[in-house]
């Protein structure tokens, strides 16, 4: 044998007529010697003229050749075993009989460093120690590739493969899987070496890749289930490994039992998805703890374990609720256009974040069953879960007919924590938000001696107005938020009392206040707040202001509305996200024509305006508060506040209706009453006075739409 070692070439073959001859001179003609080699042929009862040539390859070949029969079928795993237990060699390896090999695949490797596997691979040669356990889990975790988990392109030492009695499974599909797993769990030292010695070939008619069959799919169960015994069985020879490389296992048994299988089950035989990923989340119930799922980012592997995330839902899986992010949103619903934002925020949160949530939907009967399945829609194509929580707006007394500014749903979240009893902790979101980056950060904030964590107002920071809470010093500027962005603490919260309670004292106390609910949070949790980086809750009239590109950051459109005539990004990234929800068909073209018309609005009231004032002896008169867009108004029209005529206040009966008189109005002036009081006097609007908001830039006080 010119002092080489043997090595055992064992090639199962079932109706191969086709390609074992080629197959079998590559083996021939390899540079390692072929006397040098012991090829164990083994036919798998084939029905074609298989065994006809294994036998004359023997005949051919006595030295070198046997061919065996196999009595009883056993697939690949039976035939391969039944070559491991008649073989010789020093050393193994394993051919599939329609692909084609150079068998000497860096022999030289085992004799200088004596490793237990050797493997093919694209890279330079790697001699790994799997005492070192980072070795091993990469070994693993590389496993979940196709051709690194096949038993062939291998090397193996024979003595390895006794002292652990390995063995494939017989008459499954698959058996390299469990036997491949095996060797890297095993295996003391491990190399790969650089070089096309081995040829795979897709034979369409071979043993996986001919008829999907119910088996095949069933078989994937089975070896997983095989290798969860066998891990449970060695456990003396495993030793420690089990538990320093749980998580790439179950990474392993997770790719090979649902992840790998699924487009075939998918594709062939539907009912069994179902069964599938039942089957896995009951042998792996804390797979989505798992930091390797976690950091998945390939889209269709994400939708495939969105699709684990429902079937975990639907059974009620402990720890998906368990380590869920719990996020709420509280909706009334009049006109039925409401739960289109809400659903928005919802469908930019899921789209930017892999962690599991339960979405909370507090409403009242204002919220329909057609908008109610769209929300539903949105958690469970994404594999999360919803709830909804009805509420009686009565529950709110007189308080409910006094809040026409803003809606009673973001009362509700005042009851989060007798609702939910036995929740510690809450993300409330209104529902005008664009969640632009992963709100798994926010979840993890420590709020542990908080009961709030929230944002800073911006308007109040940058006194651009004084809510009720700061001018009656129940809190400090500084320290004033924005309710629009909470994480809360429920625990703490039911420590300081009832919040339901403590905010309806409050109302009644302050009947004075605008902003009710955020008053009355400020009043009650001061001191008690956790105050985060405005990212968490920015205003998108800053974003707008300063042309801001989308960055990774909460954006609150606070009563402000989309604008797709801004050439923003951030606008121009809502309103697609927009059409990614149920709703986007019917809200694209009212979106798009709603931006349009206000373009062609505003453009002929300025034309309109621009040509009436530039005539001889017109009379502008600017009537309204003193706020930006009378300001701008003045600016526009080229005069200055202290020597223009400027009224605040002004009753009918001194409106002057004459052809020379052109009156420039803010919308709000006289607290909103103003264009009535022109309408009233015989005044026309675009003739005889102007709305500063209608020709007005948005920045600079004009309408949004």
């Amino acid at each position: 044998m010119n002092g080489k070692d043997k090595i055992s070439v064992i090639i199962p073959c079932y109706n191969v007529q086709k390609y074992i001859m080629r197959c079998f001179d590559s083996i021939y003609s390899q540079t390692y010697g072929f006397e040098n080699l012991e090829v164990i042929l083994i036919d798998d009862l084939s029905t074609d003229n298989t065994w006809s040539i294994l036998e004359s390859l023997q005949r051919q070949y006595p030295e070198n050749v046997i061919s065996l029969k196999i009595q009883k079928k056993g697939k690949c795993g039976g035939a391969r075993n039944l070559g491991m237990d008649i073989c010789t060699g020093k050393y193994i390896t394993f051919v599939d009989a329609d692909d084609y090999d150079v068998a000497q695949c860096g022999v030289s490797c085992f004799k200088a460093d004596k490793p237990n596997v050797l493997e093919v691979n694209d890279f330079e040669i790697q001699r790994l120690d799997l005492d070192n356990v980072d070795n091993r889990k990469n070994l693993i975790i590389g496993l979940t590739g196709f051709t690194n988990v096949t038993a062939w392109a291998k090397l193996y030492s024979t003595k390895f493969i006794i002292e652990h009695n390995l063995r494939f499974i017989e008459d499954v599909y698959y058996e390299d899987t469990h036997f491949s797993m095996l060797c890297v769990l095993l295996a003391k030292k491990y190399c790969k070496v650089q070089s096309t010695l081995y040829y795979y070939f897709e034979n369409t008619e071979g043993i996986i890749r001919s008829e999907i069959s119910n088996a095949k799919i069933r078989d994937a169960k089975i070896i997983m289930d095989h290798i969860r015994r066998a891990i449970q069985s060695r456990k003396a020879e495993l030793g420690n490994v089990i538990e320093q490389c749980y998580c790439e296992i179950q990474t392993f048994l997770l790719w090979h039992q649902y992840i790998e299988p699924y487009s075939r089950i998918e594709t062939f035989m539907k009912r069994e998805l179902d069964i599938c990923k039942e089957e896995f989340l009951k042998s792996e119930p804390d797979i989505f703890n798992n930091p390797y799922v976690k950091a998945f980012s390939d889209n269709v592997i994400l939708k495939r374990m969105s699709k684990l995330r429902v079937t975990a839902k639907k059974m009620d899986n402990a720890y998906f609720l368990d380590n869920a992010m719990h996020i709420c949103f509280g909706i009334h619903d009049k006109d039925g256009n409401y739960s289109v934002w809400a659903g928005t925020t919802m469908q930019s949160i899921v789209e930017n974040t892999k962690a599991p949530i339960v979405f909370h939907i507090l409403h009242d009967d204002t919220l329909n069953e057609i908008n109610k399945n769209k929300l539903s829609f949105i958690a469970d194509n994404s594999g999360n879960d919803i709830e909804f929580h009805h509420f009686n707006s009565d529950v709110f007394g007189t308080f409910a007919d006094s809040m026409n500014r803003f809606a009673i749903g973001t009362m509700f979240r005042i009851m989060l924590p007798d609702i939910m009893p036995d929740l510690k902790k809450i993300i409330y979101l209104d529902s005008d938000l664009f969640v632009n980056t992963d709100i798994e950060e926010l979840w993890n904030l420590n709020i542990d001696n908080y009961c709030l964590a929230a944002a800073q107002d911006c308007s109040t920071i940058r006194n651009w107005g004084t809510p009720y809470a700061v001018a009656a010093g129940q809190t400090s500027r500084d320290r004033y938020f924005n309710a629009g962005v909470l994480c809360m603490n429920l625990d703490n919260i039911r420590k300081n009392g009832s919040l339901f309670q403590q905010v309806i004292d409050y109302l009644n106390d302050n009947p004075r206040t605008w902003l009710p609910d955020q008053d009355a949070l400020n009043a009650i949790f001061s001191g008690k707040t956790l105050l985060i980086d405005e990212k968490w809750n920015y205003f998108i009239d800053e974003a707008r202001k300063n042309n801001e590109k989308a960055e990774k950051k909460i954006y609150h459109y606070a009563a402000t509305l989309l604008m797709l005539h801004t050439n923003n990004e951030i606008d121009r990234a809502y309103y697609f996200t927009i059409l990614r929800t149920p709703w986007g068909e019917q809200m694209e073209d009212g979106l798009l024509c709603n931006s349009m018309g206000r373009i062609v609005d505003r453009t002929a009231m300025l034309e309109k305006l621009l040509k009436k004032a530039t005539q001889n002896n017109i009379r502008l008169v600017f009537y309204g508060g003193e706020n930006s867009s009378i300001r701008n108004a003045m600016r526009l029209l080229n005069r200055k506040f202290d020597s223009c005529e400027w009224h605040e206040h002004l009753k009918e009966n001194e409106i002057i209706c004459d052809d020379n008189t052109v009156y420039i109005v803010s919308a709000d002036a006289d607290d909103s009453n103003g264009l009535e009081i022109l309408a009233n006097a015989g005044l026309e609007n675009g003739e005889n006075y102007f709305i500063t908001q209608r020709f007005l830039h948005y920045t600079e006080g004009g309408f949004a739409l």
